[in-house]
């Protein structure tokens, strides 16, 4: 009797840990974009001959931008490829710039995503906007691949930039690996000030530099003709908002900027204190609720600003990282919530300031469960 409920438990057993791998396998999969578009991914490599690379002891070594571009694809073009394609490439690096556990190296192989890689664009009669996209200090751009790609679907081209040495880890286009500058963190509070405002004038060249490249490549690549130069917004997480910010002051190009969750001395426009704002249109999408009174006037003096708040969501709600936590159970959880609520927003901002179509979401002032928005607009 004893033998026999023995193999009862050992079957009963077997069969839970299964079916909890299999729970969670099943959610290691992005979630489907909702636009009426396929999207593709591709990468590309831009080297700016003008910097110098500062962060490399070689004086012979210049700026390198590299980019994740998600896009309008064709459906059934282009190869499945993983979440994060060059993976066996950087995984070391990853896992020794400390930002990534080697638990999570390993899970990343496993992670599904719809977008197919190099797919070919969609020919389209009108070109689409572009969206220039800076990820966190210590976070690479491919972890926000469920923001990116939810975009794209909806017409627009995102091109993510993997910031060298600011990033865990991205391989260069002579093939090495670009390691994370975690010396940083031996800094004092101040010195490590100085240090991220120094990091943020290199992003925000970057992110200048990869427009000129876009404007190059709109004339000779396949995406020739496919990409709508006048109407071009720079976004960003942390510090990749604070970037996005000083892109927008240093380049009239950009005709609109977004700041998810990046505050410095300057608020949500600056590392500096007193520094001014974007006189382009503005969303700071963000988990804080209070902002100190002379932020609040600034937006004031803005010609256009949005204020949202998603309460509850934490720093990297913004990236794919909670989506990506497995349950036992396979249901939507908060993280689902709040970056569909992030998406949301996003978009309803880039449809009015790129494509002019009036989102009544921005309209005025709201609160809706889980959200609150308020509208800044200077007469």
């Amino acid at each position: 009797m004893f033998i026999k409920h023995s193999k009862l438990i050992l079957f009963v057993g077997v069969f839970v840990l299964l079916a909890f791998v299999t729970s969670i396998y099943a959610q290691l999969e992005l979630p489907t974009p909702d636009g009426p578009y396929a999207v593709g991914r591709t990468t590309l490599n831009w080297v700016d001959t003008s910097r110098p690379e500062v962060l490399t002891e070689d004086p012979s070594d210049f700026r390198e931008v590299v980019a994740m571009v998600w896009y309008p694809a064709e459906p059934g073009t282009g190869v499945r490829a993983g979440y994060f394609p060059n993976l066996d490439t950087v995984s070391d690096a990853l896992i020794e710039s400390g930002e990534v556990g080697w638990w999570e190296v390993f899970g990343l192989r496993f992670i599904r995503s719809e977008s197919r890689f190099d797919a070919n664009p969609v020919k389209s009669e009108q070109p689409f906007p572009i969206v220039i996209l800076s990820p966190g200090n210590g976070t690479n751009i491919e972890f926000y691949s469920s923001l990116a790609g939810e975009i794209a679907s909806y017409g627009y081209i995102v091109v993510g930039l993997n910031h060298p040495y600011d990033v865990p880890a991205v391989e260069l286009s002579n093939g090495e690996i670009a390691p994370y500058d975690k010396e940083q963190w031996l800094l004092g509070a101040e010195a490590h000030q100085t240090y991220i405002a120094e990091r943020i004038k290199v992003r925000t060249a970057d992110a200048l530099f990869a427009l000129s490249q876009l404007e190059n490549m709109n004339t000779n690549s396949s995406f020739a003709g496919l990409m709508d130069l006048d109407s071009v917004a720079v976004a960003g997480h942390s510090l990749g908002g604070i970037t996005a910010s000083e892109a927008c002051k240093a380049d009239s190009r950009f005709k609109a900027c977004v700041n998810f969750d990046g505050l410095q001395r300057g608020g949500p426009f600056s590392m500096e204190e007193h520094a001014a704002p974007p006189e382009q249109p503005f969303l700071f999408l963000t988990k804080e609720s209070r902002l100190h009174p002379r932020i609040l006037e600034r937006f004031e003096a803005m010609p256009e600003s949005y204020w949202i708040v998603v309460h509850g969501a934490s720093h990297q709600s913004f990236t794919d990282g909670p989506l990506l936590q497995p349950s036992p159970v396979s249901i939507p959880n908060q993280a689902d919530r709040f970056m569909d609520l992030i998406q949301t927003y996003t978009l309803a901002f880039l449809e009015q300031t790129l494509k002019g179509k009036h989102d009544p979401l921005l309209s005025t002032h709201t609160e809706r469960e889980g959200v609150s928005v308020t509208v800044f607009l200077s007469q």
